[in-house]
């Protein structure tokens, strides 16, 4: 089992107060987990039935964190002090077998962007998850997050708090400056994610209690992504709790330095505001899916109903808003709004390459880049298409014009469009129904080929090809 790391917090045992003992001591280093139980529901429940095979709980972890300072050299982090209380919460969906369970479990760093914990790498990659026995845990690691959910329920979240000082004793700056001085910043967050992944850990934690822990990967889609970042560069050199990272919407830079293997997606979003990211090496890889949008339509199906129902996000009349409506509201350019490039299939695709390559199987594929202009920006076409990058059947075939960027106020830019051909325009392009559903037929099983998307996804995107009629004139 990995520990985390003891010279973090003292060189005698008795400092490392809620680790796994590192001196042959108890357990009592395990943070205290206890199914919640309170009145209401679990926010961010699936707003799908999961499998009669599959749990899904939501737990109360309580521990006491330290604070770090998380250096702009993305060298280690720094300790600054011990012992800030806290209380979060985390959902896990579990084989309710054992048996079952394939050994990795994905710990999610929930997504605040919108001001209420997304649980979006779960909605993208749920159908691998469940069907290959995979568990999942979702952490409520910031403060804004903890603060929606106190307010969406009192009851059931009022005593959930991951609040500390966010100034620097050592020179009164701040010590999460992305968390900024009002919000208070995540100086806890860092701690609190370590502390759940050593939980999993542990065999005798109420997560996962008697379930043979191998291989644990943290993801995290966009804003959890770049905290993962932060923590992939800063923290994991130092608690090494974690096997592999997953971002979906790639991050910054992270360092090379280290052996923890990460395989990041970018989507066309991503590379438009950040550029290209940096080279493949041994233990890190970048795909980039050309026409993407920040998050997919395919991903909408999982995302709207549960927004919607969830009910944070409101209109003027008090209406509940879904994911896709609460970023029309910015009045986006260009609509439907979404691209219909499967980022979906690709993360899937990405999670289940880097669990084989965590668990010391053949390394995911290395992927052709987006093609950058002398201007360091995405050279388009006249049509505004792009060249490089991993191609989809949705692309290279596509029923649609997509593209990953999008115009218009609030969220709008990253939410590209998709804007669906007319039977004639297919025609005109194709020339048959037949020879489109040939066409995509090709492109995923290239795909497949090159080890970027799974079996199980390829056959669905052939299968809705199928579906696909449309008369030509001869």
């Amino acid at each position: 089992m990995n520990r985390l790391n003891p010279r973090l917090f003292g060189a005698a045992c008795i400092t490392a107060v809620w680790l796994l003992s590192a001196c042959g001591g108890s357990d009592a280093g395990i943070p205290n987990t206890s199914e919640l139980q309170s009145s209401g529901t679990i926010f961010n429940a699936s707003p799908h039935a999961l499998p009669a095979t599959y749990s899904e709980k939501e737990f109360i972890v309580r521990g006491t964190a330290s604070r770090f300072r998380i250096p702009a050299d993305r060298s280690d982090g720094q300790l600054v002090d011990e012992g800030h209380p806290y209380v979060t919460r985390a959902i896990v969906r579990a084989p309710i077998d054992r048996a079952r369970f394939n050994g990795t479990v994905v710990v999610e760093w929930l997504n605040v962007t919108t001001g209420q914990d997304i649980d979006f790498v779960y909605g993208a990659t749920r159908d691998l998850l469940l069907r290959e026995g995979y568990a999942y845990v979702g952490v409520s690691a910031q403060r804004v997050g903890i603060e929606t959910l106190r307010k969406w329920n009192p009851s059931r979240y009022g005593s959930l708090t991951v609040s500390a000082s966010n100034t620097d004793p050592q020179n009164g700056g701040l010590l999460d400056p992305a968390g900024g001085v009002a919000a208070g910043g995540d100086v806890l967050a860092w701690d609190v994610f370590s502390q759940v992944g050593a939980a999993l850990q542990s065999r005798v934690s109420a997560l996962l209690p008697g379930y043979d822990v191998k291989r644990l990967i943290a993801a995290g889609e966009s804003q959890s992504a770049g905290r993962l970042v932060m923590y992939y560069n800063a923290i994991q050199p130092l608690h090494n709790v974690y096997h592999g990272f997953l971002l979906y919407d790639r991050g910054g830079i992270v360092r090379t330095d280290t052996n923890a293997k990460l395989l990041a997606v970018g989507t066309e979003f991503t590379s438009t505001i950040s550029g290209a990211p940096q080279p493949d090496d041994a233990y890190r890889r970048w795909w980039e899916i050309a026409g993407a949008s920040h998050v997919s339509l395919a991903e909408m199906d999982y995302l709207d109903p549960m927004l919607r129902r969830d009910a944070v996000a409101r209109n003027a009349s008090g209406q509940p808003l879904s994911l896709t409506e609460l970023v029309m509201a910015g009045s986006c350019q260009v609509t439907p709004i979404w691209s219909r490039v499967p980022n979906a299939a690709v993360v899937t695709g990405a999670l289940s390459a880097l669990n084989t390559w965590v668990a010391g199987g053949t390394d995911p594929a290395r992927v052709d880049r987006l093609v950058m202009d002398s201007a360091g920006k995405l050279a388009r076409d006249s049509s505004g298409r792009i060249a490089g990058g991993l191609r989809t059947a949705a692309y290279d075939a596509p029923m649609a014009r997509n593209i990953g960027v999008n115009g218009g106020g609030g969220f709008c830019i990253l939410a590209g469009s998709h804007v669906d051909f007319t039977p004639a325009e297919l025609c005109s392009r194709y020339g048959s129904a037949a020879n489109y559903q040939a066409q995509v037929r090709s492109l995923t099983e290239n795909n497949v080929a090159q080890r970027v998307l799974q079996p199980e996804e390829a056959n669905r995107i052939m299968a809705e090809a199928a579906d696909m009629q449309f008369g030509c004139a001869p």
